[in-house]
């Protein structure tokens, strides 16, 4: 049997295809070195058929080993993408639309020569096995390495002969059981991480293009700052440091009092009292003599007379009495094995080694064989794990290593390590996988790094530090004083620790005292002080956090965290200390000023607490997904509402776009009428990279900056839309000096021409849709989208509302919808996909039609016959007419399905385009099926670029687009 053999990571592919190989009588093959991975080949290895296996239990005794011929090779972590389409663009649709939008699984492009080798390689294959990490993501990408080998070889999947390896460590005795014990791919775990991911890819996407596209439109710089990401983990890790600095802002200083005592000792260690004392109450000099500071119980007060009246009592009884001195023995335990969470606390917190920084050394260090997998949540080591082995290789590298090494091997020094709390199943503790002499590594990060993972390993296999710690309690009046101290009597593991480890030994040995003893302090004072703030959060802290709160995992801590900073929303100090930018700020007030904490880690805590119960089998995918992106939704559709408030919170750290004269050139004053303030308006223009504002054509449109209409009079700007069009005022057909003003908001109308084609907008409605006239505030708005029934200018039907998905872009490969659409000659039904490269899908509809709308009464509004489960197919409202040429049996209203309904469609004499009725577009083209002529605005009826390829028209067949056939009744 041909088994193909998978794992993550080309190491983990190399380390079984050498035990693969050392099994006894196998014959390794030819290794291939060329293409996206490294394949190994071996015959005759030998362990229990794949077909008594698949429950993942060990096998009962008597079984017969078989040879089989491995074949192993690897992937690079995840090999498939989920995005939207090309339907779903940033300027196509309203963000709201992608909590429903469908999902496209794709491979970037370096993954698709990954893809096609696994493709092939399974073709070969009578059996699959996966060696992806044993943890919910490795889950999730074994279910995609499966995909894609059932492409290749399909009875993969229909004989059963998939399996799944569970290791913890690729030594050879680890790697021999798991063959012993092949299971299959766990769904729970697949389906818990496609959930985590959907929802994080349609939360995260919908919030950032509302976000980014209202401050574009609202305030000054955003258009050259790009991307103002949300992310569901990303949030709330700014949440953490804003709340942290808003703690500090807002920090009253509090002012307290306290009392301090103090005592000193003599050389022997007996206290000084009465009779070492002077006459006039003053002690002697003493050279030898040690001071013992000890503290007040209460601490502090915040009242001063309180505090005044106590220390007078203290001071008129003046002796203080022993009640009591206590000692016990004190361990510093040693430190449990090293997981990455901890492993970025400490290279913080020792190295100031921001977290991303710690991750891609640690990873360069792990590919070069000096350091286990650094991505792990393990601590604690499996029993066969040989310690001892490991350590006598320690023994040969000269300094501190080698000398503790041998330390250990001696007197009975060694332990073996204490078992944490975590254990992911996949990876084990991160530990030196070869003893070096640091010096031997050239990066100085690097070195840092491995002498931190070699010295915490060898602490783990250490005895505890021993010590004795004494408490003394005085009592004077009525107060109590305490004072501790501590005696280390073995340091053990802080030894190999220092300088990073140690145990504050307070003030030393106590002094022996008889409890009732009386004591008079050498000084008794009261003191005054004032609270401080908090300091900024620090890197260890807010990792701390992001664990405990379930924010990322152990692999994207520092990820999210880098990413904050990315994003200018937090900025790193030398301390690495983070505080957060205006940005930052601004966001976190403005979504907490509408209500919705989401810079809080509840949601995703939520999340995570669901994902969990899909991973153990108590939910499904679907049970969580549909009521938490309902929730979000709902929030998405509420701060759309008030979206007034963020654009106040944001108002408050930047200016409003147009304020700043220095960034903008005057194209042209008094251009067009303010519909606030009845004053005119004038044009601006960024200032671009060379200080002027540029007129260029769109082709060359990145030199030039944005043009905006400002008002001085409302300090208000309103953005133009790109590309530098030749902007124009409209006005009144017949009537030059009378200006064309929008019915809604009485801003004048702009008429936008840019290569011929024009359009018209109103600079308020562009940049603030009406939504009670089919806007949507996150996307522009042009009057062709406008509803409003008086406007000539308003040809919109409320927004594209799809209707069903576009079966020529499906059959292409691609993502479109069929929307329902308005224009100057009527309502049709056309794909979203446009632009240059329009897809040729079109469906013109009834012109005695008055309105046509998607229905929306709850069930009645979807087609049953035509729906899927995974696409649904909407029905249409049609309003005729009055007096229209509309046969007598259909009401005034009537809804149907037009894909399905043949009598309506054979009455209205509408035709529904087919795949055999147009020529496909060739391969490589966006838009997928069409032709690949001017398109659909080419009213010459004559032939565009490129006609030899064949455009057909599915009226009568000429070489034409159907929208100019002389037998269309739009023409």
């Amino acid at each position: 049997m041909i088994v193909l053999n998978v794992a993550e990571k080309p190491s983990v592919a190399r380390a079984l295809a050498q035990v693969f190989g050392s099994s006894p009588g196998s014959r390794p093959r030819n290794n291939h070195q060329a293409g996206p991975a490294q394949i190994f080949e071996c015959e005759n290895v030998c362990f229990p058929s794949l077909y008594q296996q698949g429950h993942g239990r060990p096998l009962p005794n008597g079984i017969v080993d078989e040879p089989h011929t491995m074949i192993t090779t690897s992937v690079r972590g995840h090999l498939a993408t989920q995005d939207f389409g090309p339907a779903y663009g940033w300027s196509r649709c309203p963000p709201v639309t992608l909590f429903e939008a469908p999902i496209n699984t794709d491979y970037a492009e370096d993954m698709q020569p990954l893809e096609r080798m696994l493709r092939d390689l399974s073709r070969r294959a009578s059996a699959l096995i996966l060696w992806l990490d044993c943890d919910r993501e490795g889950e999730a990408i074994s279910d995609e390495v499966r995909t894609v080998c059932l492409r290749g070889n399909p009875r993969l999947g229909t004989q059963n002969r998939i399996y799944r390896a569970k290791f913890s460590t690729v030594l050879p005795g680890e790697i021999r059981r798991a063959l012993c014990t092949l299971g299959r791919v766990n769904e729970n775990f697949v389906q818990a991480v496609q959930a985590r991911s959907e929802h994080d890819l349609r939360v995260g996407a919908a919030f950032t293009r509302f976000q980014t596209l209202r401050l574009q439109k609202k305030f000054d710089g955003f258009q050259e700052r790009g991307v103002v990401s949300y992310g569901p983990c990303q949030f709330p890790t700014l949440g953490f440091v804003v709340e942290r600095w808003a703690r500090i802002e807002t920090f009253v200083p509090e002012k307290f009092w306290t009392l301090e005592m103090s005592i000193k000792l003599n050389a022997d260690g007996s206290v000084v009292n009465d009779s070492d004392q002077s006459q006039n109450g003053n002690l002697y000099s003493n050279q030898q003599s040690r001071t013992i500071h000890l503290n007040w119980k209460r601490v502090r007060l915040y009242d001063c007379p309180t505090t005044t009246a106590i220390y007078d009592a203290c001071l008129e009884s003046g002796v203080a009495v022993v009640t009591s001195l206590t000692g016990r023995p004190k361990n510093k335990w040693r430190p449990v094995p090293l997981a990455t969470v901890e492993l970025q606390k400490r290279a913080s917190k020792y190295l100031r080694i921001g977290s991303e920084e710690l991750m891609n050394k640690a990873e360069e260090l792990y590919n070069q064989g000096y350091i286990s997998y650094p991505r792990t949540e393990t601590e604690r080591f499996r029993p066969e794990f040989d310690h001892h082995t490991l350590i006598q290789s320690f023994q040969a590298v000269a300094g501190e290593f080698g000398d503790y090494a041998t330390r250990l091997l001696t007197n009975n020094n060694f332990q073996n390590p204490r078992a944490g709390q975590n254990d992911d199943n996949a990876h084990p503790p991160i530990t030196p996988a070869k003893a070096v002499d640091i010096e031997s590594i050239a990066d100085p990060i690097q070195r840092k790094i491995y002498s931190l993972v070699v010295k915490h390993y060898l602490a783990c296999c250490s005895r505890d530090a021993l010590g004795r710690e004494t408490e003394l309690c005085l009592k004077i009046a009525s107060e109590e004083f305490v004072a501790k101290g501590l005696m280390i009597l073995e340091r053990n593991w802080l030894d190999i620790y220092q300088p990073w480890e140690r145990w504050s030994t307070g003030q030393g040995e106590l002094p022996r005292v008889a409890v009732g003893s009386r004591i008079i302090p050498t000084s008794l004072l009261m003191k005054d002080g004032q609270t401080n703030p908090p300091q900024l959060i620090s890197e260890v802290e807010l990792i701390a956090l992001m664990d405990r709160n379930g924010i990322g995992t152990d692999a994207t801590i520092a990820q999210h965290i880098t990413t904050i900073c990315d994003r200018g929303y937090a900025e790193r100090d030398a301390n690495q200390r983070f505080h957060p930018t205006k940005l930052g700020i601004a966001l976190v007030e403005g979504y907490n000023s509408m209500g919705y904490r989401l810079n809080l880690p509840d949601l995703r805590r939520e999340m995570e607490a669901n994902c969990t119960a899909i991973a153990v089998g108590h939910k499904s995918k679907n049970d969580v997904l549909i009521p938490i992106l309902a929730k979000m939704l709902d929030v998405f559709k509420k701060a759309n509402e008030e979206v007034h408030k963020l654009d106040a919170a944001v108002e408050r750290h930047f200016s409003k776009l147009g304020s700043n004269n220095s960034q903008y050139v005057l194209l042209q004053a008094n251009f067009s009428l303010c519909g606030t303030c009845n004053g005119k308006m004038t044009l601006k223009q960024q200032v671009d990279g060379e200080g002027r504002g540029s007129n260029r054509p769109r082709n060359e449109s990145s030199v030039g900056g944005s043009k905006l209409l400002h008002c001085i009079t409302c300090s208000r700007a309103h953005l133009m839309p790109r590309y530098h069009q030749q902007l124009s005022p409209a006005t009144k057909q017949g009537d030059r000096n009378e200006p064309l003003t929008c019915p809604i908001c009485q801003y004048q109308v702009i008429k936008c021409e840019n290569n011929g084609n024009s359009y018209h907008i109103c600079p308020y409605c562009f940049s603030d849709p009406p939504v009670n006239h089919g806007g949507d505030i996150s996307t522009n708005f042009p009057c062709s989208k406008c509803t409003h029934p008086t406007c000539s200018l308003a040809t919109g039907t409320g927004g594209n509302v799809e209707v069903f998905s576009c079966p020529f872009c499906s059959a292409a490969g691609n993502s479109g919808i069929i929307c329902l659409k308005r224009s100057s000659n009527g309502y049709r039904l056309s794909c979203s996909n446009g632009g240059r490269d329009r897809c040729q899908f079109v469906i013109w509809l009834p012109k005695a039609a008055k309105e046509i709308f998607a229905a929306t009464e709850g069930n009645a509004s979807v087609c049953t016959a035509c729906s899927t489960r995974e696409k649904l197919v909407r029905k249409l409202k049609f309003v005729w007419k009055m007096g229209g040429s509309v046969p007598p049996h259909y009401d005034r209203e009537f809804t149907t399905c037009i894909l399905c309904d043949d009598h309506f469609t054979r009455d209205m004499d509408i035709r529904i385009p087919r795949m055999n009725q147009v020529q496909p577009r060739k391969a490589g083209s966006a838009g997928g099926i069409r032709g690949s002529g001017r398109g659909s605005n080419d009213n010459t009826g004559g032939i565009g670029r490129g006609v030899g390829g064949g455009i057909r028209c599915f009226n009568c067949g000429g070489p034409h687009f159907a929208n100019v056939c002389s037998t269309n009744q739009r023409t």
